[in-house]
């Protein structure tokens, strides 16, 4: 595998170039918008479908044991507010999905240039190696001797 930014050899499982440092795009491992999309619309109706299969077991159970009417209300009331809650959540998503699909299938203008990237310096740009300097000859002064007090 080449890297697209500067063509040096990259190990396949790296996500970013070792040379250059640039992400290496990896088409057949990411997921696409439209499966994510599908992703999506089937856990919506395994969620839905489920919940209310669990609401009827629910309603049906506790009709059988006797349970007042009234209290069997409240209680699908409320369940079905969580369930839809949970079903909005989910179908709150779908628009990101979509903008990006859109995204995706745009194209770029002719004699657009991507914004130039700030890349790392590698070993071989490095300045060469030079001695620091030493801190105690620039930061202390030369004191005269202080003369010994008589007793």
């Amino acid at each position: 595998m080449f890297c697209s930014a500067c063509g040096s050899t990259v190990n396949d499982k790296l996500n970013y170039c070792n040379n250059c440092g640039a992400k290496i795009l990896k088409e057949n491992t990411e997921e696409t918008p439209k499966s994510m999309m599908d992703n999506l619309l089937t856990s919506l109706v395994f969620v839905a479908l489920g919940g209310f299969g669990i609401l009827v077991g629910l309603v049906s159970v506790l009709l059988k044991n006797g349970f007042d009417h009234k209290g069997i209300m409240v209680i699908a009331f409320f369940y079905l507010a969580a369930l839809f809650g949970i079903c909005f959540m989910l179908l709150s998503q779908l628009p990101k999905l979509i903008e990006a699909k859109l995204d995706q299938n745009r194209e770029t203008p002719e004699g657009y240039q991507p914004p130039q990237q700030l890349f790392a310096k590698t070993t071989a740009q490095l300045e060469e190696h030079r001695e620091p300097a030493s801190v105690t000859d620039h930061t202390t002064r030369t004191f005269d001797k202080i003369p010994l007090r008589e007793k």
